[in-house]
């Protein structure tokens, strides 16, 4: 079964398209970023982003909409990678409140975001920042009334059903249960990020 794409302008420069999944996102993206025409592409949880020249905005928007996709179209699954925790302590200020928060004891929840297998569904909101599916969706933890000016890099955070890992330092809201032991982050890489899209993801506690 296939669709045409129905961009929405959003700006001078830049469509979006809705779609039904983060997974349909990537795919989407990923068969639009093999054209050169737009200057960039992003894909979201429930949308993708077409930035262009505002003098093609006529030619970009009838190249979308020329375009078929397959609705159940698949991504090939990643390879799974291992990325070890320090959990709790200084490096997850936030681990005991955030088990009290759900119930459960700090070797309960260790067990539970340990044995799951995530998926890495986009990258936002600064540089590498990785939003992570996985955890069951009645984890509602909030983030912070009070985001802390400076998180350091690796940082894992859990806010609203997913877990978010920090690849830069810098400021953040989220409540953090622990760090990464892996750099996440090459700036003499092809690809600077460990953490792509469509990843998926086994964690280990160190």
């Amino acid at each position: 079964m296939s669709a045409k794409l129905s961009p929405n302008r959003i700006a001078d420069d830049v469509f979006e398209i809705r779609v039904g999944s983060s997974r349909q996102a990537q795919w989407i993206a990923r068969t639009l970023r093999k054209a050169e025409l737009a200057e960039d592409i992003v894909a979201g949880l429930e949308t993708v982003c077409v930035k262009f020249a505002p003098a093609r905005a006529q030619q970009v928007s009838n190249w979308l909409q020329g375009i078929d996709f397959a609705i159940d179209e698949a991504l090939p699954d990643a390879p799974i990678i291992s990325l070890d925790i320090h959990y709790g302590g200084e490096m997850g200020p936030d681990f005991a409140w955030v088990c009290e928060a759900l119930n459960l004891s700090p070797e309960a929840f260790i067990e539970m975001h340990t044995g799951q297998t995530h998926t890495v569904e986009m990258i936002g909101f600064t540089p590498g920042f990785a939003y992570i599916s996985g955890l069951p969706e009645d984890f509602k933890i909030p983030r912070l009334s009070d985001p802390r000016p400076r998180v350091a890099a690796g940082s894992v955070g859990i806010s609203a059903a997913y877990t978010g890992i920090y690849a830069l330092a810098g400021p953040g809201g989220w409540p953090l249960i622990g760090r990464v032991s892996k750099p996440l982050f090459n700036p003499n890489s092809d690809v600077p990020f460990l953490l792509q899209p469509g990843q998926r993801l086994k964690f280990k506690a160190a």
